[in-house]
């Protein structure tokens, strides 16, 4: 592969972790490229993506380069290719600074590196992940951290925590919060005839244990109790992750049957619709780096329910209903609280679009900037 080698500096962009439907981290990062590429920041790029797809409009982009990497699209491969194929990749495009847009990264980059972090769960709560999956990131973590110029957090809620696992680099840590889709921002109407059956309360996002499902099962199942057939439905949309048994149990009783609906992956004009009909997103985590979900539904003026703590807290801020996400009763409550009053759900949805526009992508993109000239210097460097 040859590289045309220009006077500015070149900065490889590990996006390998986004597939050709990017949600959450992925599609974050594809944000995040897009934000960057909408301005001359004074240097040169190469995106690494196991796919063309989603970095397509790159190519008539002036500075960046899009770096096919086919072989990389497994997690075995993907492995392989940070530690042997990265280094090469940057040695070969004489890169200045290889840029991993999520905290695995090459043992020997050749050439300084900056981590992204979107999240601590693997240290915070590691009886949710994999135990394969949590040694592997416990064995190349915090060599990557240590070997990182500076690490950037996509939220204060994140640089807190790396700070407080690893207080020996607290002082490398830049705060790069994420920002607000623009399809999320855009006007949207419903389609003439086209209206849900029932109300229906939505949850988006992956079914992994730290997004406490069973919790939000079983405090919708007492609002059935409550409310019987006039409760709205659940809708969980996001694909199927790791150790769902305890949300397959709980999906399989009686009481809701017919009442929870479970879809995967959905395009995102089905999301903005779903968005646009739900009674409320209902997204009480218990772990997250930021919590897209929870920005998307306010951009598109849904009253949320979220976690009272960390990143949850941090985005949604007093324009959500704030619960702890280990009370079930208090999930219950504040299910019953967003039916009973209109009025409270009238204030999320004239709130939320405002505090949702002042997450902004060109501000991360700027700050992102910056971090690349403390390391490089050049245009947005710190004085």
């Amino acid at each position: 592969m040859g590289w045309a080698m220009t006077s500015r500096p070149t900065i490889v962009l590990d996006a390998l972790s986004v597939r050709a439907q990017p949600t959450g981290v992925a599609g974050a990062v594809v944000e995040l490229v897009r934000a960057l590429a909408a301005d001359d920041r004074g240097f040169d790029f190469v995106v690494a993506a196991v796919s063309k797809e989603p970095f397509a409009w790159l190519e008539d982009a002036p500075h960046w380069r899009l770096a096919v990497c086919p072989e990389a699209d497994r997690d075995l491969s993907r492995a392989w290719y940070i530690q042997r194929g990265l280094p090469a990749l940057c040695r070969a495009s004489g890169a200045g600074l290889l840029h991993s847009l999520q905290p695995v990264a090459p043992v020997r980059p050749h050439c300084p590196l900056l981590v992204t972090v979107h999240d601590l769960a693997w240290r915070e709560m590691p009886h949710v992940v994999p135990r394969s999956r949590r040694l592997y990131y416990d064995a190349v973590i915090p060599v990557a951290l240590r070997r990182a110029r500076l690490i950037l957090a996509n939220s204060a809620a994140t640089g807190r925590q790396l700070a407080a696992h690893f207080p020996q680099l607290a002082a490398r840590i830049r705060i790069t919060p994420l920002g607000t889709p623009a399809w999320a921002l855009e006007p949207w109407k419903p389609v003439p005839g086209i209206r849900p059956l029932r109300p229906f309360f939505l949850f988006v996002g992956a079914l992994e244990p730290r997004k406490n499902l069973p919790r939000l099962l079983e405090a919708y199942e007492r609002l059935l109790e409550v409310r019987g057939a006039g409760a709205p439905d659940l809708r969980l949309v996001g694909p199927s992750g790791w150790l769902t048994a305890p949300l397959m149990e709980r999906l399989a009783r009686p009481a809701l049957r017919g009442r929870v609906l479970v879809s995967g992956y959905c395009e995102r004009a089905e999301l903005r619709r779903l968005y646009g009909t739900a009674v409320a997103l209902v997204f009480p985590s218990l772990h997250e780096g930021f919590g897209l979900p929870v920005l998307e539904a306010m951009a598109c003026g849904l009253p949320v329910l979220t976690s009272d703590r960390g990143a949850l807290a941090e985005v949604a801020g007093g324009d959500a209903l704030l619960v702890d996400p280990l009370d079930v009763d208090a999930i219950a409550a504040a299910l019953e609280r967003l039916l009973a009053d209109a009025g409270l759900r009238e204030r999320f949805r004239s709130a939320g679009p405002v505090r949702a526009r002042q997450w902004d992508w060109a501000h991360t993109a700027d700050l992102t900037t910056a971090a690349y000239a403390e390391i490089l210097g050049g245009p947005g460097r710190r004085k």
